[in-house]
């Protein structure tokens, strides 16, 4: 924009350039009131004077031309051009090319891309007329009169040809079959995976095969055109045919991964999912691959599309609208979402729900994002510079040196492009999808559409026969009767018994279908009945199995053990009369045993008297004897000792003579005369006689010499006459002593010395030998006399321990004797009590034996009563008492047909509650009536929160006494509540029950809690609630309230909430009402009356109670119970 002296210029700035302005659908916008389109009038002025009004001013056109594109007028949401608007612009008509020229066309596309496949190049020609006739068949058989996404272009077969081309590229060699299987694989993806009803689906399926058959006559087309037709890289490195079990092996692997690390969530593998995941795996794959997801809510889009962008390693964002959510906040989304998948370079998945719409600028937005990878005017200001900056860096990262904004903002829309892959999910509009269709064209052009729907009869038979695998359904020798009705069309017969049980939950969810329908007709009321009722369904099915079957078993267990326990105390209490005679005869022979013991044990008490006395006096000889022998071993010791010091002195004497000493004398040739006399003497003393010198040297010199002198032995060696010897040839003499022999020989006179000294001590042995044999003969004596007083001590010893044992068993014999007589009387009180327990419990024995008969009927009955409670829960609770009574005969008619048993008298309140708790709930103000105690199960029992359609306030107030009485307060709120996010977030934390009324239209914050997104991080279980994770309470529970009973719900809505319907009905109005006559005219008779029915319900709570208390008695008490006292 430049001034003049004329006036304002906007131009191109560079000279001699011309800016064309491009604008497509131009005739989309609306006209006003008046019929006049304003941006196309805008733009007729802008032709007409060549410039505008701006704050005043003239501002002028120069080189800038205006170039339009849109449909014809007569397509869905098109206005008609003004004639004004017309006479300004030449009109060019493009039609799409006819036949010849798509097969010129494509022809061409076709042989460039059989290049990689050379053996196929022949096959060009039949390959591009199979494409145009499919297609041609297709949009003449298929108009958007019908859907109006029923809408073909060449695109389809640009898209056709660029999915073979990156499926044939990295391939080294294909068959004929190979390419026709390939061919036909796109061909249903393009044109088959968009149409809604399934004859539709089976038309293009024999419009597909027909194509091939008349293109490749000499192909094997059984095997190419088998189906399921299944593509897949995930098995292969390549892009490459799968078989749909081991497909389905792969995917419940990595299903397991995707529950821990991504979503946990049950999901069922069946053949559709299988499909579907696979065809928003093929968009991914795709350059600016969008998806347009449309199904019922809950038929798994937004899970199976989070799970192929997690199998391609795209992250995942979602759209978390919440109460003030607008169009800035959903471009500050889409400003992050774009920077990561344009400057970032993050391959991003963006899902974007119907649900989370809140403004039609949202899908305009998004239209435009399909269209050119952009949005104009989101990034403006300093957003912009900071987009062109990071897109500066994240260039260079890729080696491009990019620095004018053009060329950066035009790199960024093609990583956009490149990156970033939509997908939107939205239900089937009831007036269809031609709105839709005008206001956002992008959706259906540049979208892949998936049209999920509803689930086949064939799924919910896969589904429930997955779900119900853990539920014992197997019966040995069932024959389905021949008036089994067949929901599933697939059923194999004969069905067995878990067959006819799927077929029989498929056809309930059909019998729902119904009736939705009938009331539509005859009310006009608008019942949504999804998938996830369905899930519902058969989650409440296995519950119910498995607690119904483990409380039947339990009760039948306790019965068992009561009445066993019963039978064996009768047997018992005959036992014990036989054991009373018993210890009756073991007590008298006790007592006589006893009598006996006793007369013994004083026998031998006078009998270890006496031996004691005669043990004293022994011990008193004994002591004089020891006395005497003490004396003269006094004397004996007196005189040894007088001589043996001597002996041992000589000894040691002897010992010490050194060797050389010794040596000296053995080598003496000549010894001196007292050397000569000291030697005879020890050798004669030793022994030895020895008639000379020499013969002497020969003893002297034996290594043993000195030994023997050591080890010499006074009593057996030196005898008496030896000792004269000694003493009369040597002793006698005067020089054979210690000091004239030493100084001879120093040898010789520690020899001589121990001579004289062995000769007196054998002397002084003579003299004391007669003292030694009087002590020696004196301890004998004594030893005798001691060996007599140990023999009496042993036997009074021994008759003490007899007396001991004697009282020992004595007094076992008393023990015994009372406890017999103890035993006596605990027997006698036994019998007594036995009787009377007996007597007692003969009543509650036979109504056990009675109800353990019922057993083997309740648990025949045990499935078919659980499909009927569990079908009540999931789908019963929106309608009334008479559309619920429509329903269960409809469901107990199919399962008996079906062969499958149910109840006769059982009400769906009596299976889903207890007697305590129909009790308690009427204590707190609920009517006693089956709708009112079906509702009241509903809210103790629901997968699906609740959402109580409340006109009178009675849930409300139920809701408020139950929280109270379980000592919990429960949250009552509202979406108008300005302090509404933070109860929610406080009730989630703390585990508290949340009432939000006025729920007709549902703030879409709660999204995430009514789907039970939980991630589990650490150790914690989150949920996203806004922008910030909350920590999630497993006690948490939330109720949602209205009081408008025709309040219509979005189909998004009723497959999240498990309705509860408290309408007053006319049987329910007709009770209240008499009660309130009755109240009014006889207060007296209604008090009396209601005192009666209270204390019925009171007393037989309390009976059941006492029941159930005995049975818990007589399992709980060990071995008998006669021997318990609580029993």
């Amino acid at each position: 924009l430049r001034r003049t002296p004329g006036g304002a210029v906007l131009a191109p700035a560079a000279i001699g350039r011309w800016l064309v302005v491009f604008c497509d659908e131009i005739n989309l916008p609306a006209a006003d009131r008046y019929g006049t389109q304003r941006v196309v009038a805008f733009l007729r002025a802008l032709v007409e004077r060549g410039g505008f009004w701006r704050a005043q001013q003239w501002v002028r056109l120069e080189r800038v031309q205006f170039v339009g594109a849109c449909n014809p007028p007569t397509d869905p949401g098109r206005v008609a051009l003004s004639r004004r608007f017309l006479r300004h612009a030449p009109l060019v008509l493009v039609d799409y090319p006819g036949a010849a020229a798509l097969r010129q066309i494509y022809g061409v596309l076709a042989r460039a891309m059989l290049k990689v496949q050379p053996q196929l190049r022949a096959h060009a020609g039949a390959l591009t007329g199979a494409m145009v006739d499919v297609y041609a068949a297709s949009q003449r058989r298929f108009t958007a009169d019908q859907q109006a996404h029923y809408v073909y272009s060449p695109r389809e077969l640009t898209r056709w040809m660029r999915g073979m081309h990156e499926a044939l590229a990295p391939l080294e060699a294909l068959s004929v079959e190979g390419l026709v299987r390939l061919w036909a694989h796109e061909a249903l993806r393009l044109f088959q995976d968009r149409l809604v009803a399934p004859a539709e689906r089976a038309w293009t399926d024999a419009a597909v095969d027909a194509a091939a058959r008349a293109h490749f006559p000499a192909a094997d087309l059984g095997a190419a055109l088998a189906r399921p037709i299944l593509f897949s890289s995930w098995l292969t490195r390549h892009y490459a045919p799968v078989a749909r079990e081991e497909l389905r092996d792969y995917m419940r692997a990595r299903l397991r991964v995707f529950c821990e690390e991504e979503l946990d969530v049950p999901l069922v593998l069946f053949n559709d999912v299988l499909d579907h995941v696979l065809r928003i795996d093929r968009v991914f794959r795709q350059p600016q691959g969008h998806a347009l997801l449309i199904g019922v809510s809950g038929a798994g889009k937004t899970t199976l599309a989070r799970f192929a962008a997690w199998m391609n390693g795209l992250a995942v964002v979602q759209v978390r609208a919440h109460r003030g959510y607008g169009a800035a906040d959903f471009d500050d989304d889409l400003r992050a979402v774009l920077r990561r998948s344009g400057c970032g370079g993050e391959r991003v998945c963006f899902i974007l729900d119907e649900s989370n719409v809140l403004d039609a600028g949202f899908l305009e937005r998004m239209n435009t994002l399909l269209a050119s990878s952009e949005v104009p005017g989101l990034f403006e200001g300093d957003d912009l510079a900071a987009l062109l900056t990071a897109c500066r860096e994240g260039a260079q990262r890729d080696g491009l040196l990019l620095d004018a904004p053009d060329e950066l903002f035009r790199w960024f829309t093609q990583q956009v492009a490149r990156n970033l892959h939509v997908v939107f999910t939205m239900n089937p509009p009831a007036a269809g999808l031609a709105q839709r269709a005008a206001t956002s064209p992008a959706l259906f052009n540049r979208c892949v559409l998936d049209w999920f729907g509803d689930w086949s009869d064939q799924a919910l038979f896969q589904v429930a026969r997955e779900l119900t695998l853990r539920v014992d359904l197997d019966r040995a020798g069932f024959a389905a009767p021949d008036t089994l009705p067949v929901a599933y069309a697939g059923l194999e017969l004969p069905a067995s018994h878990r067959d006819a049980v799927a077929n029989a939950c498929v056809a309930a969810h059909q019998a729902v279908r119904v009736a939705n329908a009938r009331l539509r007709r005859r009310r006009g009321a608008v019942v949504h009945v999804t998938p996830r009722h369905y899930l519902d369904f058969l989650q409440h099915l296995q519950r119910l199995y498995f607690a119904r079957r483990d409380a039947l078993e339990e009760q039948q267990r306790h019965v068992n053990v009561g009445l066993d326990k019963l039978q064996r105390t009768v047997a018992q209490v005959s036992e014990l009369r036989a054991a009373l005679r018993t210890t009756q005869q073991q007590l008298r022979a006790k007592t006589a045993e006893a009598d006996a013991k006793l007369r013994q044990m004083v026998q031998d008490q006078q009998e270890a008297e006496r031996q004691q006395q005669a043990a004293a006096a022994l011990q008193a000889e004994l002591a004089q004897s020891e006395a005497a022998i003490g004396t003269r071993r006094a004397e004996v010791v007196r005189d040894l000792e007088r001589a043996e010091p001597a002996v041992a002195d000589a000894q040691r004497a002897v010992s010490n003579i050194k060797k050389q000493h010794l040596t000296e004398v053995r080598a003496m040739a000549n010894p001196p005369a007292a050397v000569k006399l000291a030697m005879d003497g020890v050798c004669t003393l030793l022994g030895h006689r020895a008639p000379d010198w020499k013969a002497l040297q020969g003893v002297i010199r034996r290594d043993d010499f000195i030994a023997s002198i050591v080890r010499f032995d006074t009593d057996a060696q030196l005898t008496r006459p030896l000792r004269a010897l000694m003493r009369r040839q040597f002793l006698a003499l005067p020089e054979f002593n210690f000091e004239a022999v030493s100084r001879a020989s120093k040898a010789c006179g520690p020899l001589v010395k121990w001579v004289v000294a062995q000769v007196e001590y054998a002397e002084i042995l003579e003299r004391v030998g007669p003292l030694r044999a009087e002590v020696a003969r004196l301890e004998q004596d004594a030893a005798d006399t001691q060996a007599r007083a140990g023999a009496l001590q042993q036997t009074v010893r021994e008759l003490e321990a007899a007396i001991a044992g004697y009282k020992d068993e004595y007094a076992l014999l008393i023990a015994e004797t009372e406890r017999l007589k103890a035993e006596m009387a605990r027997v006698e009180a036994k019998v007594a009590r036995s009787v009377g327990l007996l007597a007692s419990l003969e009543s509650e024995r036979a109504r056990w034996e009675q109800g353990s008969l019922r057993f083997d009927a309740q648990m025949a009955t045990l499935v078919g009563d659980a499909l009927q409670a569990a079908a009540l829960l999931a789908y019963g609770g929106l309608y009334d008492q008479r559309y619920r009574g429509l329903l269960a005969a409809r469901w107990a008619l199919q399962a008996e047909r079906s062969g499958i048993r149910v109840g006769d008298d059982a009400r769906a309140a009596d299976f889903l509650a207890t007697a305590e708790q129909r009790l308690a709930w009427q204590a707190l103000g609920l009517p006693d009536d089956a709708l009112a105690m079906e509702n009241a199960a509903m809210l103790e029992s629901f997968n699906r929160y609740p959402l109580l359609i409340d006109p009178s306030g009675a849930a409300a107030r139920f809701l408020a006494l139950r929280a109270e009485q379980q000592g919990r307060k429960l949250t009552v709120t509202s979406f108008l509540d300005p302090a509404f996010l933070k109860h929610l977030e406080a009730a989630l934390r703390f585990g508290n029950p949340i009432l939000v009324h006025d729920v007709e239209h549902v703030d879409p914050i709660l999204n995430p809690v009514l789907n039970r997104e939980l991630r589990r991080t650490g150790g914690r279980v989150l949920v996203r609630l806004g922008a910030q994770d909350i920590d999630f309470s497993p006690s948490f529970a939330l109720f949602l309230a209205t009081r408008d009973p025709a309040a219509v719900f979005a189909p998004d809505l009723a497959s999240r909430v498990t309705f509860v319907n408290f309408t007053v009905t006319r049987a329910s109005l007709q009770a209240q009402c008499l009660a309130q006559v009755m109240r009014h005219e006889r207060p007296d008779v209604d008090a009396r009356r209601r005192d009666l029915v209270r204390l019925q319900g009171e007393f037989r709570l309390r009976l059941h109670a006492l029941e159930k208390e005995l049975l818990r008695a007589l399992n709980a008490s060990q071995g008998s119970i006669l021997d318990d006292d609580a029993v």
